[in-house]
């Protein structure tokens, strides 16, 4: 109830109502009134998963599998490991057969109703069951952005990527498919840097990272990283050797065509790649890196701007 003055007279300020359609409160009033939504969040596990967050629509498979809705990178978590399923009255988390179950309150269950606020534990892995209002569902979408995406190139940060190289790599060994893996490094950043400054540095690789996951968008499931400083990581799933190389290419062409200018000034930096493929090269990722690392070296030797085997 509004505060009436002394006098009985209604005071000049009054606090006013915020209202949906003000301009500057739209977006968040949506926001605020979007409808409570289930999700999951990773309490503690794997280095990668620790604070995702998976909105839970209807029906979603928690495992190893990289096509899961919540891929793990914890190793005691099978590959469909639990499922979590909308019974129309409530929610309930259902154990798929693993080897490691699920205990929730302690105990180990095939399956159990899950109320708002609710641990359990999959492998080594603790997630907490949640009902998000649509300014929790926007909050946890800036935080799962902050801890996955490098702001500068918009890839992958490489705690992120790192889990899902392994997953794809253990996916790929499933189904005796090829994993091939892109080290790269830019060429001419320190000269950048010492001519025109650091923020000129910066800029390209930015840019040099957004055009390069623009290339990998093209192919299915093919993720990028910005591994530190003007490296970056690309691993393509499905493809072999050959097709690798094509797309480093692309990719080693693309960079040295690109309108690189900042503040007026054009920049021409180049880039070395190194390729390796799972499982030709090696069996698992840290090998698959060291091949594909070894080989951007071979490339920088050979005089840098290309792409080496």
């Amino acid at each position: 109830m509004t505060a009436v003055a002394s006098s009985g007279q209604r005071p000049d300020r009054v606090p006013r109502t915020l209202k949906a359609d003000d301009t500057v409160s739209s977006e968040v009033m949506k926001q605020v009134k979007a409808p409570h939504r289930p999700a999951l969040v990773v309490l503690s596990g794997a280095e990668a998963d620790v604070g995702r967050r998976v909105v839970v629509d209807g029906y979603i498979v928690i495992g190893r599998d990289p096509s899961a809705r919540l891929c793990l990178a914890d190793a005691r978590v099978s590959w469909h490991h639990a499922r979590i399923e909308d019974r129309g009255d409530g929610w309930a988390v259902v154990d798929q057969g693993s080897t490691n179950g699920v205990v929730i309150h302690g105990e180990r269950v095939e399956q159990s109703a899950l109320e708002p606020g609710d641990t359990f534990v999959i492998g080594a892995t603790v997630l907490r069951f949640e009902l998000q209002d649509g300014a929790a569902q926007a909050f946890n979408a800036v935080v799962e952005r902050l801890l996955s995406v490098d702001d500068l190139s918009g890839l992958y940060v490489r705690r992120r990527f790192d889990a899902e190289l392994a997953a794809l790599i253990e996916a790929a060994r499933q189904a005796s498919t090829p994993v091939s893996l892109l080290v790269m490094d830019l060429d001419g950043v320190k000269r950048i840097n010492d001519t025109h400054g650091h923020l000129f540095g910066a800029y390209v690789i930015g840019e040099a990272g957004r055009l390069i996951g623009t290339l990998l968008s093209h192919g299915q499931g093919n993720i990028g990283c910005r591994f530190g400083g003007d490296e970056y990581l690309a691993a393509l799933p499905g493809t072999e050797r050959d097709g690798a190389i094509e797309v480093a290419e692309r990719i080693r062409v693309a960079v040295g065509q690109h309108p690189f200018e900042h503040e007026g000034v054009r920049l021409h930096p180049g880039i070395s790649i190194g390729v390796a493929t799972f499982p030709d090269d090696a069996q698992d990722a840290l090998g698959l890196f060291q091949r594909a690392d070894a080989a951007l070296y071979r490339a920088k030797e050979a005089g840098k701007n290309r792409v080496a085997t």
